[in-house]
């Protein structure tokens, strides 16, 4: 009691030093929660999970190989990989005993017809549909997980519904917001387009459902497309069974008849991508690579969360250089000027023990007071700070993060502590008996 009390008592004697010593603790613990919290997710990200990605992979063009088309050139179409070479890729990946699964996206282009037209900008070539075979691109799905690697970026249906790729008689299509409005579609409108060698052939579609794009892929060409077909939102997109039941899918397709076939793999994880991208490289025809839109999006979603990341770790160093060198400069200043106070309490029968036990509790009141409202507004606020600042990637505040800063935080209040214990320990109690009046210097005088 005496300890505690002495202790409350020093305490409310230097009020301003007190509150500065709760309010630098609170602060660094505060931050240190949404650091360790950031960091935590970070770290996760990037082992757990990334390792827990199924990545689809495709085979495309290369940059450099693309910046050769030219949208008016049917020969384009020689340079597509056939069935045949898809067959040599998929044997060089089982040679290496890499497991896959896969599905089909097919596409090519057709042409606007009276009805129906395409969105043009000042941009737009004005090349005829004979030349580029359509101003349209109808590209098919055969599932689902095909759809994830819609080289167009990914997009969701905001009315209708989605391609049903069981119905094999639904001749329905997904038209862009964009193309609804320039032609007055509604969901259950039909459509028509043509044959991309020849005009009379016609196909007809319903609007199952009208999409609009999520994002936005690199190298994906909108408004400035210089030919119409290559303008993502004059992209309508049916089922495979559709696409094959109109004859397009064909093997003996000429010029832009011929279907430009993306065989899209999916593997179990981010490793067995690796050892696929690897076994299929010796085999790959020239201007042809093998990439994840999987991995390439998840990376892409984490840019925000490293950019958070590198400038927590900054924030961290400063944060606990600076209030670690605070906290020891309030301490010192709460412990050393407090000679007298020593040397009294001890002439009067105080033991150092006592004494030190009481600068421990003075330290300990102060730090862990802060250390418990740091955990808790920490606690509260770092998971909607640090999902606002990572650009809306979600930062779950798990336990395990609190009780980490919890007892790092308490292990430093221990150290101060001791620190100001330690100054009572090292006081010399031979300068309890000496004697401010005798001239040490002189030696007439000594102490009787």
């Amino acid at each position: 009691m005496f300890v505690a009390k002495n202790a409350w008592a020093e305490l409310r004697r230097h009020p301003w030093r007190t509150a500065l010593m709760v309010i630098v603790s609170l602060l660094v613990t505060m931050w240190s929660v949404f650091g360790a919290a950031v960091m935590h997710e970070y770290h996760a990200a990037h082992g757990e999970g990334y390792g827990a990605l199924k990545p689809q992979a495709v085979v495309r063009m290369t940059d450099t190989a693309l910046s050769d088309r030219s949208g008016d050139d049917a020969d384009w179409t020689k340079r597509y990989i056939t069935w045949e070479e898809y067959n040599v890729l998929g044997a060089a990946a089982q040679a290496k005993h890499v497991q896959f699964d896969y599905s089909v996206v097919a596409s090519v282009p057709v042409r606007s017809t009276g009805s129906f037209k395409a969105i043009t900008t000042s941009a737009t070539s004005g090349a005829s549909q004979n030349e580029t075979g359509g101003d349209f691109t109808l590209t098919s799905f055969y599932n689902e997980a095909a759809v994830d690697a819609n080289e167009y970026g990914t997009f969701k249906v905001v009315e209708g519904n989605k391609l049903n790729y069981q119905d094999v008689t639904a001749r329905d299509a997904l038209v862009s917001q964009e193309l609804a409005k320039k032609n007055n579609l509604k969901v259950g409108s039909t459509i028509t387009v043509g044959n991309p060698a020849n005009a009379k052939t016609t196909y007809t579609f319903t609007v199952g459902g009208i999409y609009t794009y999520t994002d936005t892929p690199q190298g994906v060409q909108g408004a400035d497309a210089q030919f119409a077909k290559d303008n993502r939102n004059n992209v309508i997109y049916t089922s495979y069974y559709d696409f094959a039941a109109s004859g397009l899918d064909t093997t003996e397709g000429t010029g832009w008849a011929v279907p430009d076939i993306n065989i899209v793999f999916t593997l179990a994880n981010p490793q067995a991508y690796e050892q696929f991208k690897s076994a299929l490289k010796p085999d790959l025809p020239e201007g042809f690579a093998v990439s994840s839109p999987t991995i390439d999006a998840y990376n892409h979603s984490l840019e925000p969360l490293d950019q958070l990341a590198n400038t927590t770790k900054v924030m961290l160093i400063c944060l606990w250089s600076i209030g670690g060198a605070l906290a020891l400069l309030l301490t010192l200043l709460e412990a050393c000027p407090r000679r007298e106070e020593i040397g009294y309490g001890l002439a009067v029968g105080v033991t150092k023990s006592r004494m030190a036990w009481q600068f421990m509790v003075e330290i300990l009141l102060q730090t862990v007071l802060g250390v418990a409202l740091g955990l808790l507004i920490g606690g509260w606020t770092a998971n909607p700070l640090a999902t606002q600042l990572a650009q809306g990637h979600t930062i779950a505040m798990h336990g395990g993060v609190l009780w980490n800063v919890a007892w790092i935080a308490l292990l430093a209040c221990l150290l101060l502590a001791i620190i100001a214990g330690v100054r009572v320990a090292l006081f010399r109690t031979a300068q309890l008996t000496h004697s401010p009046y005798l001239d040490s210097a002189d030696p007439t005088t000594k102490e009787q």
